[in-house]
């Protein structure tokens, strides 16, 4: 099963009667699409947002709920642990939240079979490119897959998207054609434009998460 932070903001700490059921999401793997890929991320200073994220996040957060989806078997390799990671967490949320940015959630795997840490060291069903972690942030906050999208730097998170049923936004400068995804982008920045893009030629695509306050 795996784990999930609610950061401060979250629009899914408000009651539920301020929240639309239904309403349609943005998946978000974390290093290479929200954050400069440093290769076992492990501390708050070595984070770098990437450029443009920020602006895309306030730009989907209008019309999607906005989850991190994102492997971390650094756990299980025993280079870092929970409470580490949520302090990386809490900082990313904090910087976008200094930009006007919301993120609603942040689910992680910590899982890895050949993992050297006993608690982890699993073949599980979250880990991507297995679905997982969007199936259940769709379970506990009434998302509607099929109206939803997934944005990743790698095949596994394309993959994790299309078993989902979600549309998936491959980042990068190569071919997605044979890929599952439904188009390539630079980057966020781009990806979010293509995304609402699509929801404005298919009216009601996107519901709001909630009442702004």
């Amino acid at each position: 099963m795996p784990f999930v932070h609610l950061p401060e903001g979250s629009r899914f700490l408000r009651p539920a009667t301020e929240r639309q059921a239904g309403a349609a999401a943005v998946f978000l793997d974390r290093d290479g699409v929200l954050l400069a890929d440093v290769h076992f991320l492990r501390r708050p200073a070595q984070l770098r947002v990437l450029p443009g994220v920020p602006e895309a996040v306030r730009a989907l957060q209008e019309h999607f709920a906005l989850v991190v989806v994102t492997n971390q078997s650094g756990i299980a390799r025993g280079l870092f642990g929970e409470e580490e990671l949520l302090a990386i967490h809490a900082e990313l949320a904090r910087r976008l939240a200094i930009e006007g940015g919301v993120l609603d959630a942040l689910y992680f795997c910590p899982h890895l079979p050949e993992g050297t840490v006993p608690a982890y060291r699993m073949d599980c069903e979250c880990r991507k490119p297995k679905p997982g972690m969007l199936v259940r942030a769709a379970c506990e906050w009434q998302l509607d897959l099929a109206r939803s999208f997934m944005v990743g730097d790698a095949w596994r998170d394309v993959a994790a998207g299309r078993a989902a049923g979600v549309h998936s936004i491959l980042l990068g400068s190569g071919e997605f054609q044979g890929t599952g995804a439904i188009a390539v982008a630079a980057d966020l920045a781009q990806a979010a434009r293509l995304i609402l893009a699509r929801r404005n030629g298919q009216s009601g695509l996107a519901g709001s998460v909630g009442r702004r306050g």
